[in-house]
């Protein structure tokens, strides 16, 4: 037990590091759950909890500053539990207490820890001190999410697994049960809040379409995904066609006289590496004003020779900065351009900058966290899920496909940031809100985020109604009959009530999430469900 807890540590503390480096989601349950598995040489039980712990967290977005409940520690003590007892459904009990833990753990990590790093880093910044930012940007706050995140895992794994096997072994099996009948309505909960992070409410009908390919039709994910793409491309063209119908300008960056400019492409890729850290020591007063700071360092030691002006840009760089982390880089890239002109040519403001990135933050956030977030990722981990639920979970590839689809969109995101940024400066941002760029891309992600869903009902919301009626000599399965009906009617309405609970009623996700549980388990132990 001593080295698997070391291992499942390991992974914690992996995990919390890329986080807030590389992202490459990792840190998901649907990648914890495996690979907690895998050390414990059980990875049917590791995917069994992985998806659950997912989908329960499937559309939780960290908006501004609120601190959700952790998904990560509760992935990897869910598992180890499962793994530890044998048992999926005791594993996945734990997960939403375990998750607060993780949360309180964060919490006090931005709060305390990170404003002493903070301050050292702005020592660091009035000194023009690169090395020293790094040191309190990247190298310290590495050490610290690797040991507070790390250690308390190791305790718990180590010495936790053996009273929680002895605390089963009183438990009922009808409680068990029904613990596994609430697990299989918690995707529900997911779904419910993946529709309600989709604002033009009139692309419903696209729900329906991925209802019923999935639903009537057995079309499964992988088909009900192109099927979303086919709807988003047939909207595509239809909106191309009416553009060229009608005289609109041609959307295209117009650069403007860059005679003057010093940075090579080699500059802007030491600037894509150093903004791997923008969420890297992220503190409760000026969040990602660290990270920032770090990926301006290759520009700012280029352009300023002179060391007093190099330390007042690196000190602008200090102030608050909050946006989602890939679209940052946007920002990152037009103030490489802003900071590089003002040294060189000084025909701008240098208060203009920071006006810029606090302009920026806003709309940055709100496309980076609906598209990101609330669209992009819970579809890729649906369909991964969907992909694991099919294998009858032995097979990890749907985990695999998750974590390489993710790195190549937030890396591609991150690059096109900081070049592109660059690159077209303001113009940029200007351009793609007045051609109206922005809005369509929000507006294909709603119509693929719908169709989707609709398939999500089949694939991650299940339950089985233990109910029987006799006509004459013939006993009639209720789950039968409502099958004959509508299939999966009873996931679409459970869906649709947590929709309306979470979005009109405003009812707290957590709070469903325990009555989700406690249903399964009045569910069976009433007879109603199996």
């Amino acid at each position: 037990m001593f080295i698997q807890a070391l291992l499942v540590a390991l992974i914690v503390a992996v995990a919390f590091n890329d986080r807030v480096f590389l992202h490459t989601f990792m840190y998901r349950p649907i990648v914890i759950g495996p690979l907690v598995g895998l050390v414990f040489g059980n990875l049917n039980i590791g995917l069994q909890v992985g998806v659950a712990v997912e989908l329960m967290f499937l559309a939780v977005i960290w908006v501004g500053t609120a601190v959700p409940p952790d998904e990560t520690l509760s992935a990897a003590f869910a598992t180890s539990i499962a793994c530890a007892t044998g048992s999926p459904e005791i594993g996945i009990a734990t997960a939403l207490p375990i998750s607060f833990v993780g949360q309180i753990f964060r919490q006090t990590k931005f709060s305390t820890v990170y404003e002493w790093t903070m301050r050292k880093v702005e020592k660091a910044a009035s000194k023009a001190d690169g090395k020293g930012v790094i040191l309190w940007t990247t190298i310290i706050p590495a050490i610290i999410e690797s040991l507070l995140f790390g250690i308390p895992t190791f305790i718990g794994v180590y010495y936790g697994a053996e009273a929680v096997q002895a605390f089963i072994n009183f438990i009922p099996q009808w409680l068990i049960s029904g613990l596994a009948a609430g697990a299989g309505l918690l995707g529900a909960v997911g779904v419910a809040l993946l529709l309600g992070t989709v604002k033009d409410k009139s692309l419903w009908p696209y729900f329906l379409i991925g209802f019923v390919f999935a639903s009537y039709l057995g079309v499964n994910m992988i088909g009900i995904a192109m099927i979303a793409v086919a709807c988003v491309a047939i909207n595509y063209l239809a909106d191309k066609n009416k553009v060229n119908s009608e005289e609109v300008e041609e959307f295209e960056i117009e650069p403007e006289d860059n005679s003057y400019r010093v940075l090579t492409k080699k500059d802007l890729w030491k600037t894509f590496w150093y903004g791997m850290a923008i969420e890297s020591g992220n503190s409760a007063t000026k969040q990602e004003a660290n990270g920032f700071l770090q990926a301006m360092i290759p520009t700012l030691d280029k352009v300023y020779e002179d060391p007093a002006e190099r330390a007042e840009a690196y000190e602008r760089h200090c102030e608050l900065f909050l946006t989602e982390g890939r679209v940052a880089e946007l920002c990152v890239g037009i103030s490489c351009a802003m900071e590089e002109r003002n040294a060189i040519k000084k025909d701008i403001d240098p208060e203009s900058i920071n006006a810029l990135k606090v302009a920026l933050m806003g709309p940055l956030a709100g496309i980076g966290d609906s598209l990101i977030h609330g669209t992009i990722r819970p579809i890729i981990a649906g369909l991964a899920c969907s992909m694991i639920t099919a294998s009858g979970f032995n097979n990890p590839t749907g985990a695999i496909l998750f974590v390489v689809l993710m790195t190549a969109i937030t890396f591609t995101i991150r690059y096109l940031g900081i070049f592109k940024g660059y690159e077209g400066g303001l113009s940029l941002v200007s351009k793609m809100q007045s051609g109206g760029l922005l809005n369509s891309l929000t507006r294909y992600a709603g119509i693929a985020a719908f169709v989707v869903c609709g398939g999500f009902i089949s694939a991650l919301v299940y339950v089985t109604l233990n109910v029987q009626y006799v006509n004459g000599d013939t006993i009639i399965s209720l789950q039968k009959t409502l099958d004959d009906l509508i299939p999966n009617l009873i996931p679409l309405i459970y869906t649709m009530i947590m929709y309306w609970l979470i979005n009109k009623k405003k009812i707290n996700i957590v709070l469903l999430m325990f009555i989700t549980i406690l249903i399964g388990v009045a569910g069976v132990a009433l007879g109603i469900l199996a």
